[in-house]
């Protein structure tokens, strides 16, 4: 069966994890002791794999070409700091415990090292409630690389793994994963409805950031998610994994919407369903601040945004940056510290981007002169309820402004701040220091010889560094900022379509501006991209239609109206409706 079938049947499913590697901020660990190498907070993250086939000095390696010496580089999990004896017995056995936040477990998961093919053979598992012990768990001749437990108990904090004996002698323990996450998939029955909406960018079309929603509603049986073992669980930032699916060939096959972050529950005692309403990772950046980019010379729009995203806590697998934005490089240039959604809606203006989630739960910058891929899917009278043809009055302008900027650096030194701080013998503080005016090249320092300042990071208009008093004493010291004055001249130039203007007036257009668009050849590329754009006309075209997962944003396709014209839009939005059956609505711009 496909999505174009008719008759046809449509699975909705909705996995709610209330706990994993990425949720769980507040776990920390305890061990009896650890290896020179050993890394038991890796006992709680994926992969569950070493990277490396140790090479060890207990006599369980062999010169054989297939073993790596080990740094501290590479992913080992915990490794206890005691060797077994020549039966694999621990005299004095070793343990980790995992501490974090009550919560029930439902699965357990113990991995040893499969590289090395070593295993616990004799262990017990703890579970404790506030410290005390309310379940152990005791396994004996154990032979399996991946134990899973099922202890399905609640109110958990903390769980204790003892090891008495391992599968090989003369060798520490190895532990690459003691945890399991806390999930729940909600469908047939237990789903009662969602809605998800994924948008490339705003109505209007503008270059922008945008965060996707969804909103869920599923059965609360046995009141699990007010008097049950989820009661403690409805947080805000619990992770949500809706899917689209069709049966083929006996097997649903689901297409995964996207990943989204809890914002709201609504648990109504009177009611047997719970709703949750849920937005994409892009939110959290309205929360997050970013410390500016300090100002450099011909740095690309490329870095800019990449450290924007390190510096807001993002790995290289959570984004895709655009190429493109290599080849836009900026003379003098800088950010100030401002929340990291502005950071990146800078980028956006000043790059002509899009900023938004896809399915993998990447954060994605991409520009307009990017290639579309094609879909196959088209949106004809057939599979269509409705079509609206919509343009507003940012859709169509003949006189596009654009704002530039002038940057220069003076040879005035200024001073930005004075703070004073006061530190007891040996105390160590990190600040956040704000300044009074914008520099270049901050230096930082301080009067009193026995205050230190360490990882000193500035932009343009505020700095974080640690000051230490490396004394005996109580000290007082003033720290001071100093740099090269920045003076910001704004320009603007003006792109017209001068047979368009004689025939319907002028239609005025202004882009937003920032620093970062520094050049004439910029501003020009884009007022030209924008008027290209603009003085045709020709809005949106927003369909409701039978629906298929696999039309995504960003791609390009095929939308015949009832009059039989057919027009190659790149989707800009979707909104998927599921409550047993599927209905998509889709918004598209000509290309």
């Amino acid at each position: 069966m496909g999505y174009s079938d008719n008759p046809r049947k449509v699975f909705g499913k909705v996995e709610i994890i209330y706990a994993d590697e990425e949720l769980s901020r507040d776990i920390t660990t305890e061990e009896s002791g650890n290896s020179e190498i050993s890394h038991p907070k890796e006992v709680y993250h994926l992969p569950s794999e070493p990277t490396v086939k140790a090479c060890t000095m207990d006599g369980n390696a062999t010169m054989d070409g297939t073993f790596q010496m080990m740094d501290d580089s590479v992913l080992c999990g915990w490794w206890s700091g005691k060797l077994s004896d020549a039966d694999g017995v621990f005299a004095d056995k070793p343990f980790i415990e995992l501490k974090f936040t009550n919560r029930p477990i439902i699965y357990w998961k113990v991995i040893g090292d499969s590289k090395l093919n070593q295993y616990p053979v004799d262990f017990a598992v703890e579970y404790k409630r506030n410290g005390k012990v309310v379940r152990t768990e005791t396994i004996e001749g154990n032979t399996e690389m991946e134990r899973v437990l099922e202890p399905r108990i609640d109110d958990i904090t903390s769980v204790r793994l003892t090891i008495a004996k391992w599968s090989v002698p003369n060798a520490c323990a190895k532990i690459l994963r003691f945890y399991e996450r806390l999930y729940e998939i909600y469908e047939g029955n237990a789903l009662q409805s969602f809605e998800v909406g994924e948008e490339l960018c705003s109505t209007e079309g503008n270059y922008n950031i945008n965060s996707d929603t969804m909103t869920v509603s599923v059965y609360n049986e046995g009141r699990k998610f007010d008097k049950g073992y989820l009661r403690t669980l409805m947080l805000l930032d619990r992770k949500l994994l809706p899917s689209i699916g069709v049966e083929n060939n006996g097997k649903v096959e689901y297409t995964p919407l996207g990943t989204f972050y809890s914002d709201e529950w609504q648990i109504d005692q009177d009611s047997q369903w719970v709703k949750c309403s849920a937005t994409d990772r892009l939110m959290r950046l309205q929360t997050k601040m970013y410390v500016g980019f300090p100002l450099t010379d011909n740095a690309s729009l490329y870095e800019i945004a990449e450290d924007i995203l390190q510096k807001t806590g993002h790995t290289a697998d959570e984004y895709y940056i655009s190429l493109t934005l290599k080849d836009i490089v900026v003379d003098l240039a800088f950010l100030p510290k401002i929340e990291a959604w502005d950071a990146l809606q800078d980028i956006a203006n000043a790059g002509l981007c899009k900023v938004f989630v896809d399915r993998q739960n990447r954060i994605c910058i991409t520009a307009e002169i990017d290639a579309a891929a094609v879909s196959a899917i088209p949106i004809y009278p057939g599979n269509m309820f409705s079509l609206v043809s919509n343009a507003t009055l940012t859709d169509f302008a003949n006189c596009i402004h654009v704002e530039y900027s002038t940057v220069s650096v003076t040879e005035d030194i200024i001073d930005v701040t004075d703070t004073e701080i006061c530190l007891d013998a040996g105390q160590s503080v990190d600040l956040a220091i704000d300044y009074t005016s914008e520099i270049a090249y901050p230096t930082v320092s301080t009067e009193n010889a026995a205050v230190r300042i360490t990882n000193f990071d500035s932009g343009t208009n505020s700095c974080t560094c640690t000051v230490t008093n490396t004394s005996a004493t109580t000290q007082t010291a003033v720290i001071t900022v100093s740099g090269n004055a920045i003076e910001i001249k704004t320009n603007k130039i003006t792109k017209r379509d001068e047979k368009s203007i004689e025939l319907y007036g002028a239609v005025e257009y202004s882009h937003t501006g920032n620093e970062l668009v520094q050049s004439l050849e910029q501003a020009e590329y884009i007022a030209t991209v924008l008027l290209n754009k603009m003085r045709a006309g020709q809005g949106s075209i927003t369909t409701v239609w039978r629906g298929n997962p696999e039309l995504e944003i960003g791609l390009e396709y095929d939308c015949t109206d009832r009059f039989g014209e057919t027009s190659r839009l790149v989707c800009e939005y979707n909104k998927f409706s599921y409550d047993g059956g599927l209905k998509q609505e889709t918004r598209g711009r000509k290309k």
